[in-house]
């Protein structure tokens, strides 16, 4: 994980790559975002604990809308006895294309998210997400995602995502449209 880790560092280098801070709001990266009442926190953040929730680090270039994520689940994300949950698979790649859409389209909801589990994740192991912009059609955003080991010799899983740009002048109220 080390080795692939600064490998990512080294693209990063590059100035074509960046690193992406982490997040536990989505204020701090969406600043548009009306500040809601409460303490909120992005689901991914949620399992407060070094090393036993969700542990990553993100990669960006956003020139072509391509993203890398490398994740070690923590215990608490288990699923079968050594084996993590296709919950949080699910949770860390539709977090990490849309974090990867955020270099296309600042404000966007998941529409559809297609997974095909090939391979259990152990738990404990490491894994690279590998996930890019395919085409972008109007107010939509078409995504796709390989889940594989850090040394690359097994696919974990592979995905395809459509995320919907939100236009905040077309969002509206129900009161607004009449009860509709």
């Amino acid at each position: 994980m080390r080795r692939q880790y600064r490998c990512l560092l080294a693209m990063a280098a590059t100035g074509a790559w960046a690193r992406l801070p982490s997040y536990c709001s989505a204020h701090e990266h969406l600043p548009e975002v009306l500040v809601m009442l409460g303490d909120t926190r992005l689901f991914l953040c949620t399992i407060k604990g070094a090393g036993v929730g969700f542990e990553y680090t993100m990669f960006l270039n956003a020139a072509e809308c391509s993203l890398h994520c490398l994740f070690q689940p923590g215990p608490y994300l288990e699923g079968h006895p050594s084996l993590i949950h296709g919950g949080a698979i699910t949770a860390i790649i539709d977090g990490m294309l849309g974090t990867c859409t955020l270099a296309v389209a600042r404000k966007v909801m998941t529409a559809n998210l297609s997974i095909d589990y090939l391979v259990p994740v152990p738990l404990g192991a490491a894994v690279l997400l590998d996930g890019h912009a395919e085409r972008l059609e109007g107010r939509k955003v078409f995504l796709s995602c390989h889940v594989q080991s850090v040394e690359g010799d097994t696919l974990h899983a592979r995905a395809t995502c459509l995320f919907i740009w939100l236009d905040p002048t077309e969002h509206r109220t129900r009161e607004e449209d009449g009860g509709r």
